[in-house]
């Protein structure tokens, strides 16, 4: 055993292997060996033979802390993260000092969407091994998704300190600052990551996100393109290449690489079914499809229309959508059978809503646009303009968007760029921002007025704000849900952009192949809303003097 663990410490894993081998095969009892060739296993990506491996010391000698740590990181690597967090718990219950344990205990969490609780146990993880950059790196990313970025930046800072060279570390700073729209900055922090790392593929990935964002977009799929070279089975680089070749009109490279968010390290919504994918390759007439959004509510209103283009195939389409939304899209047309993204209906074929361009081979100048699709409940519409009135120019408004997903960051502007706006004769600013970036309504400049009102209190969404939406004479909205609900209403919008917009927006003109009523607004350059909101002043101005 001390020979096959010195061959093991100096990186010879095949002497290690056949040494641990002989070693059971002369004692199957023996659980050092057993747990140690578990390791190598793991070394070795044979996860499933690491998890059978270290499974059965762990149920033999439940007392061996490092065990159960190697158990719960195998379990990780397998996804079953449920699993490795029990595992890790009890690491921890043993060895309340084992640093490693307690950082791979936060990717558990981390991964199962307990946040809080994932920075907790990076922060034990430091208390006991303050030079774990790992640790250091980790908490950084949760803090990232937790927005925010500005500790994310001090953790991975930190982290840089104890190992200047650190590609992990570069390339976690470099996503904080890009979340902070410091896109410069976050390039530079790329490309030292590699500097460490020349093969490191998801900094080039990155790198690809901050170029896009500084409008360097051949440099930008160059960088995405080199991502996915070093690594193809990477779904990150994927789907963001994927999303260039959307942005850019290149839908039918775009739309199979897309397909690559079902593998990614938190994918939207995973589902197994027995029956089969719909491919758009089998025929679908008489036969049920289940489509179901695994994304957005704003991608829901947008993707609605897919389901027309199968059930034009013959299809009968139930579609499973948020059940806050069931509501609002029993008045859409066309109809559809509408159930919770939950349930479960009898089906023959099933297929996510996002990948119905990709099934049926849809192309930017065929996407099914009507002027109006969704309708307001009459009774709530008459009820809203009895307390709106029907004086001045009423202009609905939403700033803030989620900015959570790579790619989005910066995407909101804040509700003090509308202060020349709200100046305009006549105006008046109506509020339809709920939950985060309501709170600057409390810090609005001297001067400046937005009427608030209780809306959308109860478990149906958007009802009462499609009601404002369709009283109100123009929405100016930032690329939130509220921007398609408005171009579903065929509500006159103004969309205010960032310099290189989602993909949906594409690269230029001030017109939207989604939603005809729509007008969309876009930065100069990176970050610059001020020359936005200027354009969009003037455009008003005129707009308002006309009428």
């Amino acid at each position: 055993m001390d020979r096959a663990v010195a061959h093991h410490g100096q990186g010879d894993l095949a002497g290690a292997e056949a040494l641990y081998a002989r070693i059971l095969q002369a004692d199957p009892a023996h659980l050092p060996a057993r747990h140690m060739l578990g390791v190598i296993r793991a070394q070795q990506q044979r996860f499933d033979e690491a998890a059978a491996l270290i499974g059965a010391v762990v149920a033999a000698d439940a007392s061996d802390a490092m065990a159960w740590a190697n158990h719960g990181n195998v379990l990780n690597a397998l996804g079953r993260h449920g699993e490795a967090l029990d595992s890790l718990n009890k690491a921890v219950a043993l060895h309340a000092r084992h640093a490693e344990a307690w950082n791979n205990r936060g990717i558990a969490l981390q991964r199962l969407g307990r946040l809080e609780e994932a920075l907790e146990s990076y922060d034990m993880a430091l208390s006991v091994n303050p030079a774990l950059v790992m640790a250091r790196n980790n908490r950084g990313v949760v803090l990232q998704k937790l927005r925010r970025p500005a500790e994310a930046l001090a953790a991975h800072d930190l982290a840089l300190r104890h190992e200047p060279h650190s590609a992990i570390a570069h390339q976690g700073r470099g996503g904080a600052l890009q979340a902070m729209g410091r896109y410069d900055e976050a390039l530079a922090a790329f490309n030292a990551a590699l500097g460490s790392n020349p093969d490191h593929a998801p900094a080039w990935t990155n790198r690809g996100l901050a170029l896009r964002n500084l409008g360097q977009l051949d440099a930008a799929r160059e960088s995405f393109e080199r991502a996915v070279a070093l690594a193809p089975g990477l779904a990150e680089a994927q789907v963001n290449l994927g999303l260039f070749h959307l942005l850019t009109g290149d839908w039918n490279t775009g739309w199979p690489m897309l397909e690559a968010r079902k593998r990614t390290a938190d994918p939207l919504e995973a589902r197994d079914y027995p029956q089969p994918l719909w491919t758009g390759a089998q025929d679908i007439k008489g036969k049920t499809l289940y489509a179901y959004i695994e994304q957005g509510l704003g991608d829901t209103i947008q993707f609605y229309r897919f389901a027309a283009l199968v059930q034009a195939r013959g299809a009968r389409v139930v579609l499973g959508v948020h059940a806050p939304l069931i509501r609002l899209l029993q008045r859409a047309t066309p109809h559809f059978e509408l159930v919770s993204n939950t349930a479960t209906p009898d089906f023959d074929y099933h297929i996510p809503l996002a990948s119905i361009p990709l099934a049926v081979g849809l192309t930017p100048d065929a996407i099914p646009a009507t002027v109006r699709y969704l309708s307001a409940e009459p009774e709530r519409v008459a009820a809203w303009k009895a307390k709106l009135g029907d004086h001045g120019f009423r202009i609905a408004i939403a700033w803030q968007g989620n900015e959570t997903i790579p790619g989005a960051e910066g995407k909101s502007f804040p509700v003090v760029a509308l202060a020349e706006i709200a100046r305009l004769p006549g105006v008046r600013l109506i509020n339809v921002q709920k939950n985060e970036g309501a709170e600057q309504l409390g810090h609005l400049p001297e001067g400046m007025v937005v009427e608030r009102h209780d809306f959308d209190t109860g478990r149906d969404a958007f009802l009462d704000t499609a009601a404002i939406l369709e009283v109100c004479d123009l929405a100016i909205v930032c690329d939130t849900a509220i921007a398609h609900l408005a171009g579903a209403l065929g509500v006159p919008a103004f969309v205010a952009l960032k310099h290189v917009p989602d993909w949906r927006w594409g690269m230029t003109g001030d017109k939207s192949a989604w939603y005809p009523s729509l007008t969309l607004m876009r930065q100069p350059s990176p970050g610059d809303w001020t020359g936005l909101f200027s354009s969009l002043r003037q455009a008003l101005a005129l707009r308002l003097n006309k009428s």
